[in-house]
């Protein structure tokens, strides 16, 4: 079994917040499973997943890096999304999916391996 992880990313003053998933009380980045006998790629796995769970409109969504980050003792593609504004898209989201500033998330930004980043921005 494969996984694949997820964040959206918003600014607000200035400060990063990335969503997350608050499993008892720990703070993880999303993560779902591949079906390998689907024939969708790992973004599109991710983005019907968010469909899945609510999410109505990905006009404003843009692809912001592909990195692996360490979980469960094995790495993980991460995904990471820009959104201009989260507050309304947190809405849409179950409860346990919340976005938290980096300051709040320092050991989980510790599991990025930074080796395997690719930026998909063109600024």
């Amino acid at each position: 079994m494969t996984m694949i992880a997820a964040t959206v990313i918003a600014y607000e003053d200035n400060i990063p917040y990335f969503l997350v998933h608050q499993k008892a009380k720990q703070n993880q980045f999303w993560a779902v499973k591949v079906h390998h006998h689907e024939t969708k790629t790992s973004m599109g796995t991710i983005l019907d997943e968010f469909a899945a769970i609510g999410v109505k409109n990905f006009d404003d969504w843009r692809l912001g890096e592909l990195t692996t980050v360490k979980a469960n003792g094995h790495n993980e593609a991460l995904y990471s999304f820009q959104v201009p504004d989260y507050h309304a898209l947190e809405k849409e989201l179950p409860k346990e999916l919340v976005f938290k500033s980096a300051d709040e998330l320092r050991d989980l930004m510790m599991t990025i391996q930074p080796r395997t980043f690719i930026s998909f921005d063109d600024e």
